[in-house]
Parts: C-alpha cells; sequence; structure tokens
C-alpha cells in the first residue's frame, strides 16, 4: 500500500512526533520529568500544619469532562496500595476541595490518584490544573511538586498485553526501574484518512511478527490518543546508554548497525543533517527510548 507524496510530506513535517511518542534516551533527548512522590512522603506532607491550600489564582479546576488526561497527586503500590490510595483520596478531597473530582486509577501492582478529566495535556485547562497542583504548599513544602498529567486507563488498558506487546516487558521485569529498546519505526493516521487507526494497527504488529520470524526481539505499542503504532527492537538496561561519554552499549550499536533507518509508514523520511547547514538531509535514524509504563 502507497503511502502517497503527500503522506510523506506529512510524516517529514511530523517527524518529531514519532520520536516523543516514547521517552527518548540518548543525546537528543529531552529530561525526564521528576517521578511523584512516594505514598507515605506525599501523606505526610498533606497532613503537615499552616497549609497554604490554593494558588489564589485559581478557584477551582475546571468541571469534569470526558476527556483522559488528569493529573498525577500521588503512587501506591505494594501490599494494600488500595487501601492507601482510597486514604488519600479521601484526605485530598477533605484538605484541597480545590481540586474538585478525584479519582482512583488502577494500575497493574499499584494504584494512582488523580484530579480532573482533561481532552489533552496541551487542553488550556489541563495546563491550568497542573500549575494548581504544583503551587500548592503544606508544612513548609510542596505536596504536589512532582504532579504531571497521565492518561487514564481505558479498556485496552485493562486487558493483559497481548504476545509481543512492548507492555510485557515491564511485567517481564517488575523491579528494574529502567528498560529501554530502540525504536525503528512508527505507523500512525497522523490527522488524515489516508489510512485508519485499524489499519495503523495491523501494518505496526505485521512488522513485528516479519521481524521475529528473522530472530529479532520485535515488540509493538499501539497509543490510540495519538494513534500511532511505534514498533521497537530489543530490551535493555540502565547501561544502555552513557550520558557522560554519550556512548551506546555494544549490543545497541549493533542494533543500530542493523536498522539505520526509522521508517513512518513504512517508508524513510529524510531530516536536515545539520541545523547550521541548510538543504542537507539525511534518513531520520532509530532512537533509544523507555519502555512506558502500563
Amino acid at each position: 500500500m502507497g503511502w502517497g507524496r503527500s503522506g510523506r510530506t506529512l510524516a517529514w513535517r511530523l517527524c518529531s512526533l514519532t520520536l516523543v511518542f516514547l521517552s527518548a534516551c540518548g543525546p537528543e533527548s529531552a529530561t525526564r520529568p521528576a517521578s511523584s512522590g512516594s505514598a507515605s512522603s506525599t501523606r505526610d506532607s498533606l497532613l503537615a500544619p499552616g497549609d497554604q491550600v490554593i494558588d489564589s489564582r485559581v478557584a477551582t479546576i475546571a468541571p469534569a469532562s470526558q476527556g483522559r488526561w488528569s493529573v498525577l497527586l500521588g503512587t501506591f503500590s505494594g501490599e494494600g496500595h488500595a487501601s492507601r490510595a482510597a486514604e488519600f483520596q479521601a484526605e485530598v478531597q477533605r484538605r484541597y476541595p480545590v481540586f474538585g473530582e478525584v479519582f482512583i486509577e488502577p494500575r497493574r501492582g499499584g494504584s494512582m490518584v488523580v484530579a480532573g478529566r482533561f481532552a489533552s495535556t496541551d487542553d488550556p485547562a489541563a495546563q491550568e490544573a497542573l500549575a494548581l497542583a504544583k503551587g500548592i504548599t503544606a508544612g513548609g513544602g510542596r505536596p504536589f511538586a512532582a504532579a504531571m498529567l497521565v492518561r487514564r486507563t481505558t479498556a485496552a488498558d485493562a486487558t493483559p498485553p497481548r504476545p509481543y506487546d512492548l507492555r510485557s516487558l515491564r511485567a517481564r521485569y517488575p523491579g528494574r526501574a529502567e528498560i529501554y529498546t530502540l525504536q525503528i519505526g512508527v505507523w500512525g493516521t497522523f490527522g488524515t484518512r489516508e489510512i485508519d487507526p485499524n489499519e495503523v494497527r495491523r501494518r505496526a504488529e505485521l512488522e513485528v511478527a516479519r521481524l521475529r520470524a528473522q530472530g529479532y526481539e520485535a515488540w509493538f505499542h499501539h497509543d490510540p490518543d495519538s494513534e500511532l503504532s511505534t514498533i521497537t527492537v530489543g530490551s535493555f538496561g540502565a547501561d544502555a546508554y552513557d550520558p557522560r561519554s554519550t556512548l551506546y552499549a555494544p549490543a545497541v550499536e549493533r542494533l543500530m548497525r542493523a536498522f539505520p533507518k526509522h521508517l513512518i509508514n513504512g517508508e524513510e523520511v529524510l531530516v536536515p543533517a545539520d541545523q547550521r547547514r541548510a538543504g542537507e538531509l539525511r534518513p531520520q535514524g532509530p532512537r533509544l527510548v523507555e519502555v512506558p509504563f502500563g
């Protein structure tokens, strides 16, 4: 199935989007966001005296919508995580009515306490709510300083990962914080009608099956919000990339040589070879990315 000139042009314009779908690692990667605080430290802060409970600029978080995004306030894992999350939810609702709707999102092996429902991370209401949460002070500290926007679970998220679904890597290594894989391609609609989301997922899974038949450890990851399906190969630990030397582990280097081009809808995309020299292009290369949670 040919993608056509318009599809290739659109892919060139949106090439950067495909490499922020998962958290990238390497010379061009962005700084990783701080993780949310532990259950105990967050709850202790909530119970501290001398609260300045709301940002005076904002009266309350916008009314709930049917959006899939919420502000993460706290995470709980291990034995009894559901009951601890419920206690935290009740305490937040009692002490911080500014949050409006606060609810619990179950995740594999844990629970998240989140506030609000927003259409996207770019939704002005979502950004306002995030700023509100980060600005709250309690006991001389900011209990929600590490708040971030997270996607609510869907029926697809709740189902166990199918074979070769990238999410299964987290289940395979439950105690490992950092797991990386090499992103070599992506299929997506890119906001056009040239290809539908079901075909996007089918194409990505077919490519993964083809690579598996060739002996590669290939994976797919479907994101229903962006309508992107990413194709990756390999799995690596924290030593996959050394930020001080900017060198990749030998196993990563070997895969980069085997897959030198990052394909978009099955075709290579040309990107500027050097921002300082206009007109010089090169094929977009693969990118080491972090395996997502959930």
